[in-house]
């Protein structure tokens, strides 16, 4: 039992951080496409963005896999509800609209694209908020679980 309560702690922890860290990322491309094209200010928003896509977005997303599959590794049953399997999916959405946004950015820090407008990504920078309450629903009310 204090294995997976390990797990789960490290799990919600990371998450958390996970979250903050994606928003971020995806602020700073708001930023940048409304004010990027001042030299000063680009600079100062890529350097943030980069940093905080590599410490604080990535290895938080890792670590939150981590906890979750063992969460999973030790009581596996939990695999076992079609909340899971819908949660699991939101996840892999979360995942990739992370490794979206940190695509984008390295990009345009390396001047290789350009940013759609800063209402498209305002836009979807709701997306992983919007995610993760739909995530965090399916772990707390666990529907779809058979009787």
């Amino acid at each position: 039992m204090m294995l997976y309560l390990f797990f789960k702690w490290l799990h919600l922890v990371m998450v958390i951080s996970w979250m903050a860290g994606v928003l971020y990322v995806i602020r700073m491309l708001v930023l940048l496409a409304d004010d990027g094209k001042k030299p000063d200010v680009r600079e100062v928003l890529v350097k943030s963005g980069l940093r905080g896509y590599k410490i604080v977005t990535v290895p938080p997303m890792v670590l939150a896999f981590v906890g979750g599959l063992g969460m999973v590794a030790v009581v596996p049953a939990i695999a076992k509800g079609g909340w899971f399997h819908i949660k699991f999916v939101l996840v892999l959405a979360l995942a990739a609209i992370t490794g979206i946004a940190g695509k984008k950015l390295k990009r345009y820090a390396k001047g290789e694209h350009t940013l759609p407008s800063g209402k498209s990504l305002r836009l979807l920078n709701e997306v992983p908020a919007i995610l993760m309450l739909i995530i965090v629903y399916l772990a707390v009310f666990k529907p779809f679980t058979a009787p």
